[in-house]
């Protein structure tokens, strides 16, 4: 036996899929857009290791250099430091400046010279904002729910030339 459907019952199921669609449809587009928000997040993190390692490493290499007898800690040239932090974020909407501090810290002591070593450890703070309608909610760690902190920290020995 064939059955017959009416014109009425055609538009209720068509009725019932615009539905189900408008249900998942924001379901799936959170899940899209989350996915892509934390491709975003990965490279801005990567980016932002660099930068630090970078820093790190002229920190390193600029540090005063000190003489055997005294053994004074050394002295970091913040300045080169944060140049290259800023070339690598340039200062642009709605992207805010990235923080930096460096700070020397002690480490071992050189037995052949009686002065201990020193390594730079800097940490460069950046607040990213969620550029992907809702993925607020899920990634960010703010209390605004529009942006998410990355914090980036690197320890290099600071290079110092043998005066004995």
């Amino acid at each position: 036996m064939i059955r017959q459907t009416s014109q009425r019952g055609r538009k209720r199921s068509r009725g019932q899929v615009l539905v189900e669609v408008l249900l998942m449809l924001p379901v799936f587009l959170l899940l899209i857009f989350t996915v892509m928000e934390t491709g975003h997040l990965a490279f801005r993190t990567i980016l932002l290791h660099h930068a630090a390692y970078e820093a790190a490493r002229i920190g390193s290499l600029t540090a005063s250099a000190y003489a055997a007898p005294g053994c004074p800690p050394p002295v970091i040239n913040a300045s080169k430091m944060s140049k290259i932090v800023n070339a690598m974020f340039p200062p642009r909407a709605p992207y805010p400046s990235p923080q930096l501090s460096a700070v020397p810290e002690r480490t071992l002591t050189d037995p052949q010279e009686g002065c201990p070593n020193y390594d730079v450890k800097v940490t460069v703070v950046h607040r990213i904002p969620m550029i992907f309608p809702m993925t607020g909610f899920i990634l960010s760690n703010t209390r605004d729910r529009q942006y998410r902190t990355l914090v980036a920290e690197v320890r290099m020995p600071i290079e110092r030339p043998l005066f004995k």
